[in-house]
């Protein structure tokens, strides 16, 4: 059996993963993609790939191969065990190349000496039997991970920003490289290390934030920290991953009947309009007395002043203590640009047709979403748009919110547990 190149072994896992996600396997991925990927695989793996790495990765600017924790992320996503069991299972096929952007084409036939065929069989039971006694330190330890130390403490209340005291103990487990992040994005990320067992971090966005501490790229455990406001809380970012955003402190979001933010406050927030920004409407109080799993949620929006975009959004948020989730409407002709999240279960428009959230929001739109025992389902005007299962419990809803790519208006919210009770309702 020939020897496949690892390079090339990365380079064969990466068409799988644009071919399972639906991308295009010759042309570069755009940021908000990475974004979502990046989100995907460590929602399903667990383990944390930075934007940067992944963006270099599939670009395929490595010199060097990628970690192994890097690959296992890769390669279990894509529904394997790990790099060993990708590599294992390739070693038993012909070397192969990336000659187009659909096929692969091997480059040697397949008849063999029979002197290879016994290497080639040596190898994978070389490799089987090394893949089955290495062990990382941090599986080594997986005893002293159960039992660590992780807490928080705010130091103060309805305040944006917020600082939180951390107090953690990870003196007993394995490890080369400690990390704590404390929410989804990445760039929040900071090395830690042993017998320093407190850590002060400020949060510059309301929500429910899950903080975590990370080993060798792992996630050993993770903690809730809901950062709450009093009211609706508003500011824009230049992307979805920038830490510190811009507040619109000075003009109140609630005026004429609608929530949305004014030209007057885009001036006098000095926020420019002209270039590419997404604006955040949340609204993050304790957490509700209403289940993820159960509710009925009505939203009317539109989006009053749009940028000269191509493709124009607005994402309708529910916030909740275990994950969240979102749907996203945009003009029917960008419905392949679009995402969805249910709790455990991420949604491509290029992978799932998404087309039914198309609409023109420049006028009114009336969304609704109903969830029972974990089955989601979606109206627009009235009719429905989509349905489907999740498993991951959501937990108690912890908040709401709007995001956008342009000046959204809010005419009126609702939301209820299922047997009627309205927990927030607001015609502004």
């Amino acid at each position: 059996m020939n020897t496949i190149e690892d390079k090339e072994l990365v380079q064969r896992c990466l068409f799988e993963l644009k071919k399972q996600m639906g991308y295009a396997v010759d042309n570069r991925l755009s940021q908000r993609d990475i974004e979502y990927l990046s989100e995907a695989i460590e929602a399903k793996t667990k383990i944390l790939i930075s934007l940067s790495t992944l963006k270099r990765i599939l670009n395929g600017q490595f010199d060097r191969l990628p970690q192994t924790s890097t690959l296992n992320a890769l390669t279990i996503f894509i529904g394997y065990t790990g790099w060993h069991d990708f590599k294992t299972r390739k070693l038993l096929e012909n070397p192969i190349s990336v000659n187009d952007s659909e096929t692969f084409v091997s480059p040697i036939k397949a008849t063999k000496p029979r002197s290879s065929i016994w290497i080639g069989i040596a190898l994978v039971a070389l490799i089987i039997i090394i893949a089955f006694l290495l062990k990382t330190p941090l599986l080594g330890s997986q005893n002293a991970a159960n039992n660590i130390q992780f807490s928080a403490r705010q130091t103060s209340s309805e305040n944006i920003p917020n600082s939180v005291v951390f107090n953690y103990n990870i003196d007993k487990v394995e490890a080369d490289s400690f990390h704590f992040q404390q929410s989804w994005n990445e760039r929040t990320k900071i090395g830690i290390l042993k017998n320093s067992h407190t850590l002060t971090d400020i949060y510059y966005e309301p929500g429910y934030h899950k903080a975590k501490l990370i080993a060798n790229g792992k996630v050993l455990k993770e903690i809730g920290v809901n950062i709450t406001a009093k009211d609706w809380f508003c500011y824009s970012k230049t992307n979805f991953t920038e830490v510190k955003p811009k507040y619109f402190a000075k003009g109140n979001p609630i005026h004429d009947g609608v929530l949305g933010i004014t030209d007057e406050a885009i001036e006098e927030n000095n926020v420019d309009f002209q270039k590419d920004q997404i604006y955040f409407y949340t609204f993050c109080p304790k957490l509700m007395d209403v289940a993820g799993d159960n509710f009925k949620y009505k939203a009317r929006f539109r989006l009053r002043k749009i940028k000269n975009t191509l493709c124009p959004w607005i994402m309708t948020e529910v916030f909740c203590e275990n994950s969240f989730m979102y749907f996203t409407n945009t003009t029917p002709g960008c419905i392949s640009e679009i995402n969805a999240k249910i709790s455990d279960k991420d949604l491509s428009g290029k992978t799932t047709d998404l087309s039914p959230f198309g609409c023109d929001l420049t006028q009114w739109q009336d969304l609704e979403i109903r969830v029972v025992n974990k089955q989601v389902t979606v109206y627009l005007a009235n009719k429905k748009i989509f349905e489907k299962t999740y498993e991951q419990s959501l937990g108690l809803i912890a908040g709401i919110g709007f995001t956008s790519n342009g000046i959204c208006e809010v005419d009126k919210v609702s939301l209820e547990d299922l047997k009627g009770k309205v927990v927030y309702g607001s015609g502004f």
